[in-house]
């Protein structure tokens, strides 16, 4: 199997935007004990920040996830290229629902790995919450290394 990365529109990048700012909050909220409010707020400023047209014209990817056989949308993925850090950054690879456990996300990954090498870059990095067990496996199974972790505890 095979994907493309298709590029995201401005319109397309204010949807995910829309999309995103309560599933982020939602996680960070749950995973680190941050207020929901507080999540909402704190996404809502990073997402308009980071996804800036400058941001996007400059290192900032943002893009739909396209199965090259079925010519079908299966996912998102945002990245930063780093080039200062030899460094891709996910921010996020995002499968649909009904496209996972099919090996979508493993051949956006790959791909990506791809693009890493064109551009001369040694690594991709990304964080992943505690409770995503599924991306974890993937994560894993692809060979990426637990380098870094937060710790919290509930009083």
């Amino acid at each position: 199997m095979s994907v493309i990365y298709k590029e995201m529109n401005t319109e397309e990048v204010q949807q995910y935007i829309e999309f995103e700012i309560p599933n982020y909050a939602e996680n960070v909220s749950a995973n680190l004990g941050i207020p929901k409010e507080t999540a909402l707020k704190d996404a809502d400023k990073q997402l308009h920040s980071l996804l800036t047209e400058e941001n996007r014209k400059k290192d900032h990817f943002i893009g739909h996830v396209v199965c090259q056989d079925k010519k079908e949308n299966v996912g998102i993925i945002w990245y930063n290229i780093q080039p200062e850090r030899d460094r891709i950054f996910i921010f996020h690879i995002y499968i649909f629902e009904t496209f996972r456990k099919r090996g979508y996300a493993s051949a956006a990954l790959t791909l990506l790995e791809e693009v890493s090498k064109q551009e001369g870059i040694g690594t991709i990095a990304l964080n992943v919450f505690a409770n995503n067990a599924g991306a974890q496996h993937v994560y894993s199974r692809l060979g990426y290394e637990t380098v870094s972790m937060v710790k919290t505890k509930k009083l």
